[in-house]
């Protein structure tokens, strides 16, 4: 038997569109906890400009203060450690009642000094943290000190970025890199002038080559419209995904997309990878900061295209069983029978 009070979830993330309730959008819509309809609500925390971040954080967290203190909510879902943070800080006393899982908790740079006293405190009133990999739940328990318990492991669950094949741009082979965040170009930069025969072609923002100078076989563009960035990808002979060190938990975007796209990738051994990259199964991995040992990679697949191929076949097989949305909808449903019982 149906209730019909609404079971009431609030969406709180950096979008600028309120209404962006990603995980709402994919759930069956005859969906119930306990006999009650889920009904979503969606708070921006979204800033006109980088400089004004703090002030739209405050108001996306005023807004959804205002609204538990009409009618309280049953779960919070905040997107990313800083709307994380600011919904505990402003309004953990109206939300205290609810759940609060925080999604996609990944930090590029960890917090230092007092913005980490400060986020440990918020934290400590969270009940979940959605990571992607495995790596990142010791990682955050230990720089937290919040019970490991507490940080689970959810897939990183999307759709193929393309869904059909995009025009081709450029004519010659070329290898790809895509993203900005936490990337090391300057380590690439050093592969390609080893390969002076090689095109490389790089998807970027302006600051990831502040201080670089790109060889003459290293194209960069910036900015690209989604599906023309994505389009560099899919008609790559591989791709790359450099990061900056060891320990940087990033890249899972670009990672599997590629994988998405059926594409053979090397990418840096961070942390985390190896959930995702069994080496020279589904991608190649290479130490961070080791031009050479990345120079040998590309060698590898670019006179080896057969072994590129097999790569990029398995790859996608690997995102299509692990990396889909539907299991993101089976985590979360999970979690929903976890936490308030069967639905």
């Amino acid at each position: 038997m149906t209730n019909k009070t609404p079971f009431r979830i609030a969406n709180i993330s950096n979008n600028p569109d309120p209404d962006w309730v990603w995980l709402r959008d994919l759930m069956p819509r005859d969906l119930t906890v306990n006999g009650r309809p889920l009904e979503w609500t969606g708070y921006s925390m979204a800033a006109k400009s980088p400089r004004l971040a703090a002030l739209g954080r405050l108001k996306g967290a005023h807004a959804l203060t205002r609204d538990a203190r009409k009618q309280p909510f049953d779960l919070v879902v905040s997107h990313g450690p800083w709307a994380t943070a600011w919904t505990e800080w402003v309004a953990g006393p109206a939300i205290n009642a609810a759940k609060h899982l925080a999604f996609s908790f990944n930090y590029t740079d960890l917090p230092t000094g007092v913005r980490k006293r400060l986020m440990q405190s918020a934290f400590k009133n969270v009940d979940g943290f959605a990571v992607f990999t495995d790596a990142e739940q010791g990682l955050y328990a230990d720089f937290f000190n919040i019970d490991q318990s507490r940080f689970l492991r959810a897939p990183w669950g999307v759709s193929s970025p393309l869904t059909k094949i995009e025009p081709r741009a450029v004519s010659e082979a070329y290898f790809a890199a895509l993203g900005g965040e936490a990337r090391d170009y300057e380590v690439l930069c050093e592969a390609a002038r080893a390969l002076p025969d090689i095109q490389f072609i790089v998807v970027a923002r302006p600051h990831n080559f502040d201080g670089l100078n790109p060889p003459p076989n290293l194209e960069v563009r910036f900015n690209l419209p989604f599906n023309e960035a994505w389009a560099i990808v899919q008609h790559a002979e591989a791709a790359i995904i450099p990061l900056r060190s060891r320990e940087t938990p990033c890249g899972l975007v670009t990672l599997v997309g590629a994988m998405h796209l059926g594409k053979a990738q090397i990418v840096t051994d961070a942390a985390g990878a190896a959930d995702y990259i069994k080496d020279r199964e589904t991608g190649l991995l290479v130490p961070a900061r080791d031009s050479a040992a990345l120079v040998e990679a590309i060698k590898t697949l670019a006179d080896d295209p057969e072994l590129a191929m097999r790569i990029g076949h398995n790859a996608k097989n690997y995102a299509a069983q692990n990396c889909s949305e539907d299991n993101t909808i089976q985590f979360f449903t999970d979690l929903l029978k976890n936490w308030f019982g069967k639905h």
